[in-house]
């Protein structure tokens, strides 16, 4: 079977970069004495809560374009001038904002990702982990549910988190706006390191308002797209991209609404693949395999395939950008990131095999399955 890889020394390159930026980052870790060490990734926390509380104020949305006074920013948003210099002091000092003359400050590089205007922010990304919702697991139960196995957020919400989405539409909402900029981060040229011209439509699962697969589409104009999530945010979707898209990109974006552990969208054709962009790390195995049966389902007779994007994690000394999703998941989920061994295991259990795993510009792999034998 032909690979979908494409841009390989593209990929290579971004790898070799990647390797030696977390080479460079390990090297004033190791200059620092160990108990200062230990007092700086202990207080970490200082910073998070600063850059949420700043981003919550809407303070680059206050800035702007200009250098700002504190006192006038203070008037203009009803703070306390002296807390907010002192914050935004600290900000600072971390390379978010800069204080241009004693107490005025400006936009940076950094901030101007924080402001509404900008298309790139990730504001809700940054709202999403530092809200009560998320923060309380890792602050209340951790050392509690390392010793049992429980689940974090399950343990203070009572719910799992889809659940506890489902009764609670802001942070519903909140999570769906979050995990639509998740391209914001890494960007979306590791979408052009995969064939997409070797299928003619995809199904989104999990798709939220569908931004993963307009920005495929963009660069695939013989594709079309299904878009499946729950009711709820399927019911914004479709407005959504009405005047922010262009009518040629729209007609082939499609919508439909359902439970993905209920059923998927039925396959009419071996040129169907079904995307998961981050879904199975955030799932037990149990509900892992439920997902596949659906989808073994929604195949039915036809040789459509599955792209999983997902890390794929090493056998041991797994890098910090993998072991702190792998760590998330255990706060918010039953779901890890799982080695190749465990998802050879996972699948094949469900009757699926990996035909192919592309290495993409992302931390994570596109992992591509097809069923082991069709009925």
């Amino acid at each position: 079977m032909k690979s979908l890889s494409k841009n390989r020394l593209s990929v290579w390159l971004y790898g070799q970069v990647i390797d030696l930026v977390f080479l460079l980052r390990k090297i004033p870790a190791k200059a620092t004495p160990p108990p200062f060490r230990l007092m700086q990734i202990g207080s970490l926390f200082w910073q998070s809560r600063a850059l949420y509380v700043a981003t919550r104020l809407g303070l680059a949305d206050a800035i702007g374009d200009e250098r700002k006074s504190v006192r006038k920013i203070a008037g203009e948003l009803q703070l306390s001038e002296e807390h907010l210099y002192r914050l935004l002091r600290m900000l600072d000092s971390m390379g978010v904002f800069e204080e241009v003359l004693p107490r005025i400050f400006r936009n940076n590089p950094t901030s101007s990702f924080l402001r509404l205007e900008n298309p790139q922010n990730v504001r809700a990304m940054i709202l999403m982990h530092n809200s009560p919702e998320m923060t309380r697991p890792w602050m209340e139960p951790l050392e509690e549910c390392i010793r049992d196995g429980g689940v974090p957020f399950e343990r203070v919400h009572g719910a799992n988190l889809f659940s506890h989405m489902d009764r609670n539409k802001a942070f519903d909402m909140l999570f769906a706006d979050a995990m639509d900029v998740v391209d914001n981060l890494t960007g979306s040229a590791y979408l052009d390191d995969f064939d997409w011209s070797a299928f003619d439509r995809i199904i989104d699962i999990g798709g939220s308002k569908g931004a993963k697969s307009v920005s495929i589409l963009k660069i695939a104009p013989g594709l079309e797209s299904l878009v499946f999530d729950r009711p709820q945010v399927i019911e914004a979707a479709a407005s959504h991209w009405e005047e922010r898209e262009p009518r040629e990109l729209t007609t082939r974006l499609s919508f439909q609404a359902g439970d993905m552990f209920d059923h998927l969208p039925a396959a009419v054709s071996d040129k169907d693949l079904y995307i998961f962009f981050a879904i199975f790390h955030g799932l037990g195995d149990d509900d892992a395999k439920r997902l596949l049966r659906n989808l073994r389902n929604a195949i039915g007779s036809y040789g459509a395939r599955a792209l999983i994007v997902d890390c794929v994690a090493r056998e041991s000394n797994i890098g910090p950008v993998v072991a702190g999703f792998d760590m998330q998941m255990l706060i918010g989920t039953r779901g890890r990131e799982r080695t190749l061994s465990e998802w050879k295991a996972l699948l094949a259990g469900a009757g699926f095999r990996i035909s192919d795993i592309v290495a993409v510009r992302s931390f994570a792999s596109f992992i591509v399955a097809e069923l082991d034998r069709l009925d």
